[in-house]
């Protein structure tokens, strides 16, 4: 007895470290893959650091390259009451060999050719208020000598509009994006001035209408949830068919718990069978193994979880904003349950038809 004891516990230990190292990549992939997927789709909240509101842009291929008219857009909302409008002008531009964001400012603190720096963005940059770098304008091919003359939040240079405009190559009273605060009631009248479908208001959270002709008369606007959608779909891409792609990618990744349960339940074949031949009964070998494996399944989770909260394995930059995976906490629910719960379906199907 002594010695099948010692057998188990040597092929316990030797099984339970295989699963656990599998069971914490299969999650981790997971978690990776569907934090990637939804940090995409809201890249460009997270480059123009959009919150709360009613974003205005112009149908095109992203925000950076899109154009709207202050007096178009505020001939069609300029009498309705209770709202604040900001108008932002953003455009890409090239810092040595990293594109960057350079988004207009209201701020009064700075003028002439002074700019902001995110905080973060300066960091990495490597550079301080005080001096001067060099931009160029992927629009016109100009260069241009700013000085940082402070700092600002998130991952975006900010500069008076005139000096983003002369960059961008446009006239005044051109913005790539207008952003309307104010309570529900108003934002639905701005919506319909805008020629949004009664039907098609969304007056939760963050709200992207696209203008296809904004000096139309007869504007056709189409509402979004996330400024990132907005554009994505120009390309013949839908959000939900990317978040499906994602949690196929996630689900192809846990199944393969089941197989990894199966195939644990071979290895511990001669040993279920010694303890069988002890006088174990076959239910309590059954159910030892698979709190075991049920232990195991949670450990893992729990370990991918740490990894990909705190170990940053991948790390992608985007336009100088790096993009972090951040899966909602539901489907980290949902992975963690499912492979767990697949893990340990193999496990008992196999431990179960080795058991005589």
């Amino acid at each position: 007895m002594h010695v099948a004891t010692l057998v188990l516990l040597k092929t316990k230990i030797r099984v339970v470290a295989y699963s656990l190292i599998v069971l914490v990549a299969l999650s981790w992939l997971s978690l990776i893959a569907l934090g990637l997927i939804d940090s995409i789709l809201w890249l460009y909240e997270g480059v123009l650091g959009v919150g709360e509101g009613l974003v205005i842009s112009a149908r095109g291929f992203s925000p950076l390259t899109t154009l709207i008219h202050r007096s178009e857009v505020e001939a069609r909302i300029s009498n309705i009451s209770g709202i604040t409008v900001e108008y932002y002008l953003a455009t890409p531009v090239l810092y040595g060999d990293r594109v960057l964001v350079l988004r207009s400012t209201s701020s009064s603190t700075i003028s002439g050719d002074c700019v902001l720096v995110g905080g973060k963005l300066a960091r990495e940059l490597g550079v301080r208020a005080g001096e001067g770098v060099l931009v160029s304008s992927l629009f016109t091919s100009e260069v241009y000598y700013v000085k940082v003359c402070g700092y600002t939040s998130g991952y975006v240079l900010e500069a008076p509009y005139d000096l983003v405009a002369r960059i961008r190559g446009v006239g005044r009273g051109y913005y790539s994006y207008a952003v309307v605060k104010g309570p529900s009631s108003a934002l639905s009248r701005v919506m319909e001035a805008l020629g949004v479908k009664p039907e098609e208001y969304k007056l939760t959270g963050l709200v992207v209408t696209v203008l296809s002709r904004i000096s139309s008369n007869e504007t056709r606007a189409v509402v979004y949830s996330a400024i990132t959608e907005a554009y994505i779909a120009n390309f013949g891409l839908q959000r939900d068919y990317i978040l499906y792609f994602a949690c196929g990618v996630a689900v192809a990744s846990v199944v393969g718990s089941i197989v990894l349960g199966l195939d644990n339940a071979g290895r511990f074949k001669n040993t279920l069978r010694v303890f069988r031949e002890l006088g174990a009964s076959r239910r309590s070998i059954t159910t030892s193994i698979i709190l075991l494996g049920f232990t195991t399944a949670i450990l893992a989770c729990a370990i991918s979880l740490i990894i990909y909260n705190y170990v940053r394995v991948v790390n992608l930059e985007i336009m100088g904003y790096v993009l972090e995976p951040r899966a909602p906490s539901i489907l980290v629910l949902l992975v963690f349950t499912a492979l767990t719960t697949l893990y340990t379906t193999g496990l008992t199907i196999g431990v179960w038809s080795e058991v005589e």
